[in-house]
């Protein structure tokens, strides 16, 4: 089968070797590191003789990282994957035998998680996909969706033009709900493989020793990233009237635990701080320097 892995890491050694050692040592694996570390390069590429490592050299984001991998692979379909994610060499060959049966009849698919049965089921988010597909017929060994993550992410790369799948503006989060709508708004077919189960320990993708950071980081992406994702699909004023309150409510917060709760005051000064950067149209590049404070 005409498929590639492609891991993005950040700075992540331990998370990245467990995923790696799941996979095993039959099949080429790309690894885009969003960083400079060439420690991390070396003792992988010394550890594991089936993987490449590229350095970015700079956190670009996982969308863009992505993008990039995507390019660099010459296969047909690419199988996208955080650290966090725990699959082995028999789930993908499981996934192969699937993606025969579907031919070229799919743009996206994924493996089923109790993290991506989660996802679909609690995302009220945006009334685009409340009366599509967003439950699981558990009988049929493949079904149709409508929303998929990008942890665990097949892609038929032939559906892209230049391999460019994500909107780069995306850093962290809403990057896979914008794909998914662009797909679906297309006609296109989204597939979960529901005999393929996997293991995702979501928000897991990091080191311990950047948790705290880490935790400031997605708080700050999330709601730069909802603000965009409603920006760009409802326009801008839409975006601005939904997400107001919020940003009354984070500011006001923010000065609210100052004296009171360190961890309520950084969850509401970096949700602030991502919401207003997003309304005032910073790119969400800046959140890079949480992670390098």
């Amino acid at each position: 089968m005409d498929l590639s892995v492609l891991i993005i890491s950040y700075r992540s050694l331990n998370k990245l070797k467990n995923c790696i050692s799941t996979i095993g040592n039959n099949r080429e694996i790309l690894i885009i590191e969003n960083s400079d570390n060439y420690e991390i390069k070396e003792v992988i590429e010394n550890e594991f003789n089936n993987c490449k490592v590229v350095l970015n050299n700079l956190n670009h984001g996982y969308a863009k990282a992505s993008n990039i991998g995507f390019k660099l692979i010459k296969t047909e379909y690419a199988l996208l994957l955080n650290t966090d994610i725990i699959i082995t060499e028999n789930h993908i060959n499981k996934i192969e035998q699937d993606l025969k049966e579907l031919k070229d009849n799919f743009t996206l698919a994924s493996p089923i998680s109790d993290d991506l049965i989660d996802f679909n089921m609690n995302n009220k988010l945006d009334k685009f996909f409340n009366s599509n597909n967003n439950s699981f017929d558990n009988e049929k060994k493949i079904a149709q969706i409508d929303l998929v993550k990008g942890c665990s992410l097949i892609v038929n790369l032939k559906k892209f033009t230049n391999n460019e799948v994500f909107d780069d503006n995306y850093f962290f989060f809403f990057e896979e709900m914008d794909l998914c709508r662009q797909v679906k708004k297309k006609g296109e077919n989204i597939f979960v493989l529901n005999n393929i189960k996997i293991e995702h320990k979501s928000a897991q993708s990091l080191d311990m020793n950047l948790d705290v950071k880490y935790h400031n980081f997605r708080h700050w992406n999330y709601f730069w990233g909802r603000f965009y994702y409603f920006k760009k699909n409802y326009g801008y004023m839409y975006a601005l009237i939904t997400h107001f309150g919020k940003l009354l409510r984070f500011g006001f917060n923010t000065f609210r635990y100052y004296f009171i709760s360190k961890s309520e005051f950084n969850k509401n000064k970096y949700r602030f701080l991502g919401l207003i950067n997003s309304i005032i149209g910073n790119s969400s590049k800046l959140s890079v320097k949480i992670l390098e404070e």
